[in-house]
């Protein structure tokens, strides 16, 4: 698992892995229970101390890092074959006719590991469940095969779908990512900061 570890410091996922913004919980809330998202401009609208903000697709990705140009492969192009190949070859011991039926346990440990890490580190769920979706076993496609793959547009819809999450007003689902988009509201807007509890990295 180490190894898997170290591997990942050099994939193109490691900032979103790791990247995280230290900023008040009263803003986090704030615009996280303000938000609304346009599918046609793929845009989330918000507010912050009252301002009118925004963040779109491609903005996000940039804060990660990953590309959304041309020269990424989408990942609507990953089948649902070419992902049940990927784990035979990796040691999967059942037999599959869907994703739904995937289970990280029939893995070998180092990859029910990698899917694990992905999910917490992506999703920040505690990962308990053994069951998946074929957004991160996409991603496990393109770090297996390396290659250049929409990983942006993947994780941008992981953040879209947390603001459907039953516990919005309660619980800040991607939460990280969430730390992201207000920091960068802050400095684009020159919003001021009091002092307050500041979410611990």
């Amino acid at each position: 698992m180490l190894q898997v570890v170290e591997c990942m410091k050099y994939s193109p996922l490691v900032i979103a892995l790791t990247q995280f913004e230290a900023v008040s919980m009263s803003l986090l809330s704030q615009v996280y229970s303000s938000t609304s998202y346009d599918k046609n401009k793929e845009r989330i609208y918000f507010q912050i101390h009252s301002k009118k903000a925004s963040i779109s697709k491609g903005r996000f990705c940039s804060l990660l890092h990953l590309a959304v140009d041309s020269s990424v492969i989408s990942h609507d192009f990953i089948t649902t074959t070419q992902i049940f190949s990927m784990l035979y070859e990796m040691g999967y011991t059942d037999v599959l006719t869907t994703i739904a039926e995937v289970k990280k346990s029939c893995l070998p440990s180092q990859w029910n590991g990698l899917l694990t890490l992905l999910i917490k580190g992506l999703a920040e769920r505690s990962a308990g469940s053994d069951g998946t979706s074929k957004g991160f076993l996409t991603i496990l496609y393109g770090l297996y095969n390396g290659i250049n793959l929409d990983y942006g547009s993947t994780i941008w819809s992981q953040v879209v779908q947390s603001l459907n999450t039953s516990t919005r007003q309660s619980e800040i689902s991607c939460g990280r990512f969430w730390t992201l988009i207000t920091r960068r509201a802050i400095d684009t807007l020159e919003v001021p900061v009091m002092k307050d509890a500041l979410i611990a990295s």
